[in-house]
């Protein structure tokens, strides 16, 4: 296991290494000139080579890519060329409300979706089945960015429940933050549960099908016995594999959701610095977004291991 383990790591980092040589490649030859954008179009030539000399833009490429690796080494990330601060700090801060919106979101996925599957497969073919089906497609096709606002206009500015964006800090109160963070996760949940409520119910139903869940019952469990303490539980692994392949489109969605809801996040830092060209935010981000990803898939692949040993010889 330990062996399969390592290669899992090794072929992470590796992954990590090409992310970091695309996203280079692709903002190097992205449209748009950072010192241009600073000064503006009537800046003289003079002065855009000077700040090119500044920012260090007028090295090569292979340069610049190897100064940001070791920095990135030596714990520096540069430093913002909008906002004139350390691109570390810049990030930490509006990352404390962008991970709890994540997870928030994550957590409400689960709780809606699992339930849902549940139901549906073992009410397979009836009426309620049917029902949940047609309710998961619908709000599977839902864009983030409409349920976003209709959700804005009936329970911020109709209902008044929920502020109708921003996000205060936790130096408010925990239960202010959550609040300005639920319609938001909300949002971003619906869609992901639908997914993963279709994917529990197919799961569930090729686990009721297997022999040992004959054998169960043949030893003398309770049909609910064979569901909670049988067919759950192994249902389950499969949908942990799903999790951490929609992460990479829950942060997109977070993107969107937090310029909706104007939530100073990693999602609309990102979006302003690639308007503004200010790469070494958008390079930092980027990478944070790509090894935030790696590890989480690396921490489910382990518990998939932990939770099925037969996957202990593969690359889950």
């Amino acid at each position: 296991m330990m062996i399969g383990v390592a290669q899992t790591v090794l072929g992470r980092i590796s992954v990590l290494v090409v992310a970091s040589i695309i996203v280079f490649a692709l903002l190097t030859i992205l449209p748009g000139d950072p010192a241009t954008v600073m000064l503006g179009l009537d800046a003289s030539p003079e002065s855009i080579a000077a700040l090119h000399h500044q920012l260090g833009l007028d090295a090569s490429p292979v340069t610049r890519y190897f100064r940001w690796i070791v920095g990135l080494f030596h714990g520096n990330a540069g430093t913002s060329y909008v906002y004139d601060v350390p691109v570390s700090g810049l990030i930490l801060e509006r990352f404390q409300s962008t991970l709890p919106l994540i997870i928030f979101a994550t957590c409400l996925a689960l709780l809606i979706g699992l339930p849902i599957g549940s139901i549906a497969a073992t009410h397979r073919g009836k009426r309620l089945d049917l029902a949940l089906m047609a309710l998961l497609q619908l709000l599977k096709s839902i864009p983030d960015f409409w349920l976003a606002m209709m959700m804005t206009f009936l329970f911020s500015l109709t209902l008044q429940w929920f502020p109708a964006g921003g996000f205060s800090g936790w130096n408010h109160g925990v239960f202010s933050a959550l609040r300005a963070l639920t319609l938001p996760a909300v949002a971003l949940a619906i869609p992901q549960a639908a997914i993963i409520a279709r994917f529990m119910r197919s799961s569930l139903i090729d686990t009721l099908e297997q022999d040992f869940i004959r054998t169960a019952r043949a030893q003398g469990y309770s049909r609910q016995g064979v569901l909670w303490r049988v067919a759950l539980p192994n249902a389950v692994i499969p949908v942990l594999t799903l999790i951490g392949i929609q992460l990479p489109v829950l942060v997109t969605g977070s993107i969107i959701v937090e310029n909706v809801f104007n939530i100073p996040g990693c999602g609309k830092l990102l979006l302003e610095a690639v308007n503004q060209r200010d790469i070494p935010v958008v390079q930092n981000l980027v990478m944070l977004i790509v090894a935030g990803v790696l590890v989480l898939n690396l921490f489910l692949s382990l518990i998939i291991r932990w939770l099925d040993p037969r996957l202990a010889g593969s690359d889950a």
